[in-house]
C-alpha cells in the first residue's frame, strides 16, 4: 500500500550509543556512592556492637563483684596448711574474702559460704573460687574471666580520713581508724578508670 502524500514513514526510537556510555557511567558512579555508604554503615554498626558488647561485659563484672561484696561474711577458714586465715585478705592488688548467699540448686551437701578471689592476670579480670570453705590440701581454685582487655586493678580499704590501706590485715600496730569502704579501681584502655566505692558492713571486720 502506497503511503499518503505528505505523511513521513515512522522512525525507530532508542538511546544512541552515546547516550548508553553515559547511562552507564552514570549507574557506575552511583554504584559505587551507594557500596560505599552500606559499607561505612557496615563498619559504624559493627564498631557499635563492639562497644555495647563491651559495655555489657563491664556491668557484669562488676555487678558480680558487687553481689559477692553485699554479702561479705566474717567467716574465717584454714587455708590448705592448717592456717588460719583472715576472713578478708587484700594483697599484691588482688582481694579475698568469704561471702554468704552461694546458691545450691543441686542440693549438695556443703556451705552456703563461698571463698572469692578477684585479680587480674594477663590482661583478665579473673574471679576465682573454692569448692571447699576451709580448703583441702591441694586443691585448686575454680576460675571465670569476667573481663578482657583491662590493664590493671586496684583494691583499697579507706578509713574515715580516706586514707588508703592496700593490704589486709595489718599489724597490730595500725591505729588510722577502722576502714569504712572499699574502693575497687579497674584501668581500661578503652574506657580509662572505673571506680566503685563499696560500703564495708558493719561486723566483717
Amino acid at each position: 500500500m502506497m503511503q499518503e502524500a505528505g505523511v513521513k514513514p515512522d522512525r525507530q526510537t532508542g538511546f544512541t550509543l552515546l547516550e548508553v556510555v553515559v547511562a552507564v557511567s552514570i549507574f557506575a558512579v552511583m554504584g559505587v556512592i551507594a557500596f560505599s555508604g552500606l559499607g561505612k554503615m557496615t563498619r559504624d554498626g559493627q564498631v557499635l556492637a563492639d562497644s555495647n558488647n563491651r559495655l555489657s561485659d563491664l556491668q557484669f563484672a562488676v555487678v558480680y563483684f558487687d553481689r559477692d561484696w553485699a554479702q561479705v561474711s566474717p567467716r574465717r577458714i584454714r587455708n590448705q596448711y592448717g592456717d588460719e586465715e583472715s576472713n578478708i585478705v587484700i594483697e599484691d592488688d588482688s582481694i579475698t574474702f568469704t561471702h554468704s548467699g552461694w546458691s545450691n540448686l543441686l542440693g549438695t551437701h556443703r556451705s552456703n559460704l563461698q571463698r572469692v578471689q578477684y585479680l587480674v592476670d594477663d590482661g583478665k579480670l579473673l574471679r576465682r573460687y573454692w569448692r571447699s570453705l576451709d580448703h583441702a590440701v591441694g586443691e585448686a581454685p575454680i576460675q571465670t574471666v569476667l573481663l578482657d582487655n583491662v590493664e590493671s586493678m586496684e583494691v583499697a580499704f579507706l578509713n574515715v580520713l580516706g586514707k588508703p590501706i592496700r593490704s589486709w590485715p595489718v599489724d597490730a600496730s595500725y591505729n588510722d581508724g577502722k576502714p569504712i569502704l572499699l574502693a575497687f579501681k579497674l584501668e581500661l584502655p578503652d574506657r580509662g578508670e572505673i571506680v566503685r566505692l563499696l560500703e564495708v558492713p558493719d561486723g566483717v571486720l
